[in-house]
């Protein structure tokens, strides 16, 4: 596709969690719990109207679900605070340093002063029913192969709840990330394809992890991306978690809005003016009918006009209109969708039952025909969701926010919200941000990885792509800590990227920098096996010091020395399995000194060497 042709506009939200000792608006430990919830509360929320006096038709949305919500406590991870039963503390200074250091990366001007603001969010991720926000930056820019991208603004924000379930008309969420500082980057709509959009989510991502003072992991950062073409609208899908997947929500979206166009001008050209509702109750019809579906249940039909044949085609490669408009109306209604002419009757074994159906709504050859199953109220709001999407089709692209899907799709979430849902925070003072401190964080802002990347292969002479991984793992900080205290760094360097994947994430965590560090500079001499083995120990109890762990731990020379006076038994030499017999004498004579994998890989050399012999 020939996307400026097509007028895109493409910009990115980031949202990256940071690496702090305390949440943003209280003293709780910033992290995911591992214990068990103390208590749960139970909430309903509502909304109010905003600063410009009118209420957020994305937070109205929200609250016509008549949802009720479920918070789990965790005592170290939350307190009155995340309960909304106690004020805000002031803003975390830490935080905040973090968020201005990124916004001076990004080359943003800085406010004097840092106010926080409250956004609405009723979808039950904040018991405030409203999420804090500062912007602390604007005006920036970041440079990219296709061009210059400009940073619309900078914010530090509070991350909201975490889900933990959905269950007919309750959501469940955990107050434990509730709080967590983050910030989020939002960009110009200056991307030129899909690709760029990568291109730019990448470079950001990079920024953001040359400060050494983000988090790592699976759901610790996201983008959200804003799109639209020529006679399009703006679209926002929400939570795309994969920066390998941005190209294919940019596409698809792109041809989403292409064919809603195309459908749009179809329908004028038919004179289609709009529907209205008029919904019968069709139970008698699929009486006799053997599917469970209906089964014992009400059945209500519709009769859509114009549409015959338009609910098969495919928006893109993996959604029809007709999923378009199920989503839209499981989200309205609750209802799980609807069932429509269009469809394979078939696998329903509806054929008899339908025809009667069109008869009965009066539809034409150019008309399709839907009905709903269930309880009577939910039938006839779906069946209302199904007429009020159809009649959004004469705008061809609603403005609305999708939820990311993993196959590179979206789907309807809610209306896009608008300036009604922001309102000053009256419980945090601001912040006066004086020349001073953003002088002192000009003259200290890092070293960005790319650079770092190539410094290493200058100064420790590390290849391109040994520097590249150091740098992107995250593991940069340990190996500068551990050569500036003596350690071999093409070593250091291939231990950090190589062996230690090899260890699972919580146990390299519970080591700690510090430790990692002191363990390959003080572990010279020692096999890679043996430096794992050394990590697993310090893993299993952060009480024990890398001197003691090590004490316990040989070298390759003295486990030699112990494997060849083993040998010089030959009824080692003689039996059936030699490598094992020796490898048992070897385990037992060192008691736990040495890991298994070492010993056996110096077993079979020193046997390989007596065989040339």
């Amino acid at each position: 596709m020939d996307y400026r042709k097509l007028g895109l506009k493409c910009g990115i939200e980031i949202h990256q969690q940071l690496d702090t000792r305390r949440k943003l608006f209280c003293a709780c430990a910033p992290r995911l719990s591992k214990g068990k919830a103390g208590i749960n509360i139970r909430r309903r929320l509502r909304p109010v109207a905003g600063e410009t006096g009118a209420m957020d038709r994305a937070a109205l949305h929200e609250f016509l679900r008549s949802l009720e919500f479920e918070y789990k406590f965790y005592p170290e991870e939350s307190c009155l605070v995340e309960a909304d039963e106690e004020p805000p503390r002031p803003l975390d200074s830490e935080a905040l340093d973090i968020a201005l250091t990124v916004s001076r990366m990004l080359k943003c001007e800085v406010p004097d002063e840092i106010h926080v603001m409250r956004k609405h969010v009723l979808d039950g991720s904040n018991t405030t029913g409203f999420q804090r926000t500062a912007l602390v930056g604007m005006h920036g820019e970041v440079e990219t192969g296709s061009g210059r991208v400009g940073i619309a603004n900078v914010a530090l924000e509070e991350e909201s709840c975490q889900i933990v379930e959905r269950r007919d008309g309750l959501s469940v969420y955990g107050l434990d990330r509730l709080g967590i500082p983050l910030v989020e980057i939002g960009t110009e709509p200056d991307i030129r394809s899909p690709e760029h959009a990568k291109e730019v989510a990448a470079k950001i991502g990079m920024i953001l992890r040359s400060t050494g003072k983000v988090k790592r992991g699976i759901g610790t950062i996201r983008q959200d991306i804003n799109i639209s073409i020529r006679d399009g609208a703006r679209v926002e899908i929400k939570g795309a978690q994969e920066l390998r997947l941005i190209p294919e929500y940019v596409e698809k979206e792109v041809m989403r809005q292409r064919n809603l166009i195309e459908i749009r001008e179809e329908l004028k050209k038919k004179g289609f003016r709009g529907m209205k509702p008029e919904i019968r109750e069709v139970t008698e019809l699929f009486r006799e009918s053997e599917s469970r579906i209906v089964k014992g249940r009400k059945v209500f039909g519709m009769r859509i006009p114009e549409l015959a044949g338009m609910l098969k085609r495919n928006l893109t490669p993996t959604r029809t209109l007709g999923n378009e408009l199920a989503n839209y109306v499981r989200v309205k209604s609750g209802a799980r969708g609807f069932i429509h002419s269009d469809e394979d009757l078939g696998r329903y074994g509806f054929e008899r039952e339908f025809s009667g159906l069109r008869k009965k709504l009066n539809a034409g050859k150019n008309d399709c025909a839907a009905i709903v199953v269930g309880e009577e109220e939910m039938c006839r709001a779906a069946l209302e969701a199904l007429a009020e999407r159809v009649n959004m089709l004469l705008e061809g692209v609603p403005e609305e926010t999708r939820k990311a899907l993993e196959n590179g799709d979206s789907e309807y979430m809610r209306p896009l919200p608008g300036a009604a849902r922001m309102y000053p925070e009256t419980d945090v003072l601001p912040v006066r941000v004086r020349g001073e401190r953003i002088k002192e964080i000009d003259r200290n802002l890092p070293e960005l990885l790319e650079e770092k990347a190539k410094r290493y292969m200058k100064e420790y002479s590390l290849n391109a792509e040994l520097s590249s991984q150091l740098v992107r793992s995250g593991m940069w900080r340990v190996f500068e800590r551990a050569v500036r205290i003596g350690a071999e760094p093409k070593f250091a360097a291939g231990f950090l990227t190589a062996s230690l994947s090899q260890v699972p994430g919580n146990v390299v965590e519970s080591v700690g920098e510090e430790k990692l560090a002191e363990l390959i500079s003080s572990g010279k001499g020692l096999g890679k096996e043996a430096l794992l083995e050394a990590v697993a120990k310090l893993g299993k109890n952060r009480e024990r010091s890398v001197k003691d762990v090590l004490g316990e731990s040989l070298s390759d020379e003295d486990i030699r020395k112990a494997v060849r006076e083993i040998l010089k038994d030959r009824r080692i030499l003689e039996s059936r399995r030699p490598e094992k017999a020796a490898m048992g004498e070897v385990m037992r004579k060192l008691r736990g000194k040495a890991a298994g994998s070492v010993v056996m890989r110096i077993v079979l050399e020193e046997l390989g060497k007596k065989g040339e012999n």
